[in-house]
C-alpha cells in the first residue's frame, strides 16, 4: 500500500499489475504502457485519459488460478474487449 511508481516502461507483461482486489492504494504516475489505447489530443505525451492496469481477467486469475489455462483465448480476448466498452465490469468481480 501507498507505493509510488513512476516513470517506468511495461511492456510485453502477461498483466501489468496483479492485485487481489478493486482497491488500489498506490500511485502509478507518468509510466509508459504498451497497451494503453488512449489517446493524447494535446501531444504533451501524456494521455489524456488514465490507464487502468489490472484487468478483470487477471483479476479472475486472481481468485481463481485455473482460468488461466484460458488465457490467449477467444473468451478472454472477448472479456478484454467487454471491459473497454464497459470499465464499470471490472468492480463486480
Amino acid at each position: 500500500m501507498d507505493n509510488v511508481i513512476d516513470s517506468n516502461n511495461f511492456r510485453a507483461n502477461t498483466f501489468d499489475v496483479g492485485t487481489n482486489g478493486t482497491l488500489v492504494l498506490n500511485s502509478f504516475d507518468y509510466n509508459y504502457w504498451d497497451k494503453y489505447e488512449g489517446y493524447d489530443l494535446d501531444k504533451d505525451n501524456i494521455g489524456d485519459i488514465p490507464y487502468r492496469p489490472v484487468s478483470l481477467y487477471s483479476m479472475i486469475v486472481e481468485k481463481n488460478p485455473t482460468a488461466m489455462m484460458l488465457f490467449r483465448s477467444f473468451m478472454t480476448s472477448l472479456l478484454d474487449r467487454s471491459e473497454k466498452s464497459c470499465p464499470h465490469l471490472r468492480r463486480k468481480v
